[in-house]
């Protein structure tokens, strides 16, 4: 598991600097909201581990399918944008 994740060091400035510090200053709410940031940030790192590693079973069990499937998407893709 990555113990520096990006995404969730963006998500934290976000959330603190647009909702949690224009409205609350105090030591003690802005604590909560720090823990309540946490558990969701390590809890989202955590989903995304977990469901990672389930995709990457099934990824490896059907391969050449989904390999078509997404080769076959990138193209419609791609022939979308240009139309």
């Amino acid at each position: 598991m990555q113990f520096v994740n990006v995404k969730v060091i963006l998500y934290g400035i976000t959330t603190f600097s647009t909702l949690v510090l224009p409205y609350f200053s105090g030591v003690w709410q802005v604590s909560l909201f720090i823990l309540i940031l946490t558990i969701v940030g390590f809890s989202g790192t955590c989903c995304w581990a977990m469901f990672g590693s389930i995709f990457s079973k099934v990824f490896a069990e059907h391969k050449k399918g989904l390999n078509m499937v997404m080769a076959l998407l990138l193209a419609y893709c791609a022939f979308s944008i240009l139309l």
